[in-house]
């Protein structure tokens, strides 16, 4: 069969998938295009976990920059290309399982991704520098709204939030972490989980929390191995990402 080259190290994209595979991601993502992603990022509700951001007790100084500096060091420096298998579990009990293609760069904050089915069928493909421009979608995946939830999901995933940490401390449950102030008048608390990963919580203004993401602790080479991100409200979804091979690109 002949293959088409995505122009990244270690990628190839094959362009027949199977009929039953194709059928069962399209009517996934109908779904999805029919009342989820239109309005990720802007009304999804209250996680059932949490109802409220939690206060953060400030450490002095000294441990300020320590706990400061484990925060930082959770999040990609650089040039990357990161694929991912990517189970989603959306409301209602459907699942679909994907290949997430990533190129990264934290030093112009753009992104390139690619989503296609397990036999290399490109469902999406779109670019952010700054801009979303989306290049191929399948179906659903040409609305704006879905490239935009995606590019949303990818910088809480991997980019420290831009405005960077307004505290550092002890937060209510006796974690260790950072608060950090994000785009959109969003908060993101960053928590250290006691096997070495990570946990983030983005919330909106008013303090509910919109997105959740748990990360297993990193892999030698800094990245984590597995990260399940979770949203709640009326279309909830929870992404489980297994981490397939990370490449630090010149």
């Amino acid at each position: 069969m002949r293959t088409t080259s995505l122009n990244q190290p270690g990628i190839t994209l094959r362009p027949r998938p199977s009929t039953v595979t194709l059928y069962y991601v399209i009517n996934l993502l109908n779904i999805i295009h029919n009342g989820f992603y239109a309005t990720l990022g802007f009304i999804v509700l209250l996680l059932s976990a949490c109802t409220h951001m939690p206060q953060i007790q400030p450490a002095d100084a000294d441990r300020q920059s320590r706990i400061e500096a484990c925060c930082q060091s959770h999040f990609l420096q650089g040039r990357w290309q990161l694929v991912h298998t990517i189970n989603a579990r959306l409301h209602g009990g459907r699942q679909a399982t994907l290949t997430g293609v990533i190129v990264l760069s934290t030093a112009d904050a753009s992104i390139h991704c690619v989503l296609m089915t397990l036999e290399g069928f490109v469902l999406f493909e779109a670019v952010d520098h700054g801009r979303v421009s989306v290049r191929r979608a399948f179906g659903p995946f040409g609305n704006d709204n879905f490239a935009k939830g995606v590019m949303d999901d990818i910088r809480f995933l991997f980019f420290e939030p831009e405005d960077g940490i307004v505290a550092a401390g002890k937060f209510e449950d006796n974690t260790d972490g950072c608060r950090y102030q994000a785009p959109q008048n969003r908060t993101v608390d960053l928590v250290e989980l006691a096997d070495g990963g990570w946990r983030m919580r983005q919330y909106d203004q008013f303090g509910y929390p919109l997105r959740t993401m748990t990360a297993d602790a990193a892999n030698h080479s800094g990245v984590s191995p597995r990260l399940i991100l979770e949203a709640g409200g009326r279309n909830a979804y929870r992404l489980s990402m297994t981490l397939v091979e990370a490449i630090q690109l010149q």
